[in-house]
């Protein structure tokens, strides 16, 4: 993959998420970090998706970096992660895949419509997952450190 190709993967991303974000309503917070979730996001499954060729991974590694920054920067802004979350994985919605899916179940190709339609099962099945993962790992690690912040602030 050339460089541009990156460059630009970036720049859609960021492009992608900013213009959710203002359909979303967002806040001044989301409109300045959001964009550049959105476009890590989608950067990640660009590079991996054309590297490894392993698109479903692509998928979940890219949703979990999403979900994770949103974790991430829902606490150090203050705001629900949602803010962050939607419009940061709007890039990674496999709509296309849909589309073509049910273009092929009209046209009557199953066979297309079956190999289409289980790629891109996949791939919204892998996006569940990260986001699922990510966001449980966060909530046990920021509990984990609140009640060690407790626990400390006991003994002093």
């Amino acid at each position: 993959m050339s460089a541009a190709v990156l460059i630009l993967s970036f720049v859609w991303g960021f492009g992608a998420s900013f213009c959710y974000a203002l359909i979303f309503n967002a806040d001044y917070k989301g409109l300045l970090w959001t964009p550049f979730i959105g476009s890590l996001g989608w950067g990640l499954y660009t590079l991996l998706s054309s590297s490894a060729g392993m698109e479903s991974f692509a998928y979940f590694a890219a949703s979990f970096a999403v979900s994770a920054l949103s974790e991430v920067f829902a606490v150090a802004v203050k705001c629900p992660a949602t803010v962050f979350l939607i419009p940061g994985l709007i890039p990674l919605v496999p709509g296309g895949g849909m589309f073509q899916t049910m273009r092929a179940f009209v046209q009557g190709d199953m066979d297309t419509a079956a190999r289409i339609g289980f790629t891109t099962l996949s791939a919204a099945g892998a996006i569940v997952l990260g986001l699922a993962i990510a966001s449980s790992l966060a909530h046990i690690l920021f509990v984990i450190l609140r009640n060690v912040g407790k626990k400390t602030q006991k003994y002093t």
